[in-house]
């Protein structure tokens, strides 16, 4: 095989693709590209809707790419929030993007290098005021000799 002609094997085979499961796991994109993403277990949840935005008015330059597999009511109000920002926006349809957990993802054009990107960990959660953090436990050892 790797004496036939590279137009040969690209007729045959298809054209040969830079990490293929990453892009399909990212929505099309690469991981490198990647500001934020959510997964199916969270999306919808207006809670996390504020740092979506808060996304969008950081990187006016990037795209949203949501799964097409999912109900439109879902998607709407994410297609909704980047309109009003001019976030352009794609819905990917292709059947590997339904096997995905993730579905919807907001990448640069370039690579970016963000560690945390899911969305879930970049949403502060919300404390009440006056409301104290609960006692972190000791571990078993610390009550008894502490």
């Amino acid at each position: 095989m790797s004496d036939m002609d590279p137009h040969m094997q690209a007729a045959v085979y298809g054209t040969p693709q830079i990490n293929p499961d990453e892009r399909n796991h990212y929505l099309g994109t690469f991981r490198e590209r990647v500001y934020a993403a959510q997964t199916r277990d969270t999306f919808g949840q207006a809670a996390y809707m504020p740092t979506w935005e808060a996304q969008f008015k950081a990187h006016p330059d990037g795209t949203l790419f949501l799964n097409g597999h999912l109900e439109l009511d879902d998607l709407s109000p994410y297609m909704q929030l980047a309109s009003k920002y001019s976030i352009g926006f794609t819905l990917k349809s292709d059947d590997v993007f339904d096997r995905s957990d993730i579905v919807a993802v907001f990448a640069a054009k370039e690579a970016v290098n963000i560690d945390q990107i899911d969305i879930v960990k970049l949403t502060k959660a919300p404390t009440v005021e006056g409301e104290s953090q609960p006692a972190a436990k000791k571990p078993w050892y610390k009550r008894l000799f502490g």
